[in-house]
């Protein structure tokens, strides 16, 4: 049960984090506009359509890479699990892993787990070397490996306090003049980290072991899944003349939101070994574990809160630039269970809560423009954000006629970049786009193919 829950929460937190092909196309750009009400609710109030919209559904290209690829097509292995023990069997979990979170793209190069694996063997193969007073961590082929390894963001309550991932679907209950009431659920801050500890950050550098000292990698990880209901107002206010900027029109809006928590899981777990007091490590001694697990599922506990956002959005001569604040203040309990290390291979288990109260705000700013051109127009536009880590984009679309053409570059857990095409039609849109992540645990660069399609009658 537990692995079923937990599979399920991996699975949707790839899902959390999928944009639209027109964002994809300009490297994960958010636009100013109703869509981006989730980061900023002073756009709940603002025209749609005055930089575009995304359009069409969103089409699953991901399951064709699943499927057409014998590495990440789970298929043969539940129908023979034993298959798994056979070294010439391509299935990659790592592979399946990649695609499965980025359903919404065909995947050209997923990551892949063959740079850790012996041919001779078809297994793993990680070696630890403890040689004259020194250590180092290599491949198979005695390549080093760099241990800060690690996809997405861990955040637990303790970080980012109340703050829910965005919604993957929200259900519009009330909307009556500038008030609103959304039901949604929610399902990501998914985020996995490898690290050394300082000193063996210190001895993979070329020093040397230390008596009496831990030598320890630490796993940080964590996310949530759940159902939030969100009663927000937005507005647009008076008209302000500022000079040299002439009269700025403002919007304004506010949100708060509650959450019941279905699933929860995070992490604080090192293991490491420990030198005696002449600085060697006997490689008998059993590994030491420290840190805990804590974790929640349906049945096992649950999770509510409540958080505050605020907006406000400018737009004068032409330009739009908004800011949001989430998280303004917020209060988060989960209840579950805690597996606790201190020093032995074998935890204690127990009942626990995680809880967190304050103002640990996540703040999101964004600015555009349109500039007409003799043939076409052109939308600009950047946008910079902070949560549990600093992102930013900028990129731009260029329509003409029928046509859209995108670019942007991002930084958002490693370099992005996003190149993207469109064209709308008499009761229909097609948009397509090259989008790139950093691979899971590996590193590289991964390229996919995103597409939409749009029907209006």
């Amino acid at each position: 049960m537990r692995r079923r829950w937990f599979a399920f929460l991996v699975l949707l937190s790839g899902l959390a984090f999928a944009q639209g092909v027109r964002s994809l196309g300009m490297a994960g750009l958010v636009l100013p506009g109703p869509g981006a009400a989730h980061l900023n609710p002073g756009y709940a109030a603002y025209p749609a359509g005055v930089y575009g919209e995304e359009s069409g559904f969103q089409l699953p290209l991901g399951l064709l890479g699943i499927l057409l690829r014998p590495e990440s097509n789970p298929i043969p292995i539940l129908r023979n699990p034993q298959s798994l023990s056979d070294p010439n069997n391509p299935f990659d979990f790592l592979s399946l892993y990649d695609q499965l979170t980025h359903l919404n793209s065909f995947l050209i190069n997923p990551a892949s787990s063959n740079a850790f694996i012996n041919p001779s063997t078809g297994y793993p193969e990680i070696q630890i070397h403890v040689e004259a007073g020194s250590i180092r961590v290599t491949d198979y082929q005695g390549r080093p490996l760099n241990l800060e390894l690690g996809f997405g963001s861990p955040s637990g309550v303790g970080s980012s306090k109340a703050l829910t991932p965005a919604s993957l679907f929200r259900i519009p209950l009330l909307r009556e003049n500038n008030l609103y009431l959304e039901l949604g659920t929610y399902a990501g801050g998914f985020g996995l980290g490898l690290s050394p500890n300082a000193a063996l950050r210190q001895a993979l550098a070329g020093g040397s072991l230390q008596p009496n000292t831990e030598y320890a990698v630490t796993l940080n990880g964590s996310g949530q899944s759940g159902v939030s209901l969100s009663f927000g107002y937005a507005t647009r206010l008076p008209e302000l003349p500022v000079p040299e900027l002439g009269r700025v029109r403002l919007y304004a809006g506010g949100r708060g939101e509650g959450f019941y928590g279905l699933a929860y899981v995070e992490s604080n777990l090192s293991i490491g070994l420990q030198t005696d007091a002449q600085g060697q490590i006997d490689p008998n001694q059993p590994p030491i574990y420290r840190g805990n697990i804590f974790y929640t599922y349906p049945g096992n506990g649950s999770g509510f809160g409540l958080r505050a956002d605020l907006g406000v959005v400018a737009e004068s001569q032409g330009v739009t630039v908004g800011l949001g604040i989430r998280s303004l203040l917020g209060f988060a309990r989960w209840s579950g269970t805690e597996l606790a290390w201190n020093g032995s291979s074998n935890p204690t288990s127990a009942q626990a809560e995680r809880s967190s109260f304050g103002f640990v705000p996540a703040f999101f700013l964004n600015a555009a423009t349109k500039v007409p051109l003799e043939t076409g127009q052109l939308i600009l536009g950047g946008d910079l954000g902070y949560e549990t880590h600093l992102y930013g984009h900028i990129g731009g679309e260029y329509a003409l006629g029928p046509g859209r053409f995108r670019a942007g570059l991002g930084f958002d857990d490693g370099l992005r970049v996003g190149l993207g095409a469109g064209v709308v039609g008499p009761g229909f849109s097609l948009d397509a786009a090259l989008t790139t992540h950093r691979a899971p645990i590996v590193g590289h660069t991964v390229f996919g193919i995103a597409m939409s399609l749009g029907l209006n009658f």
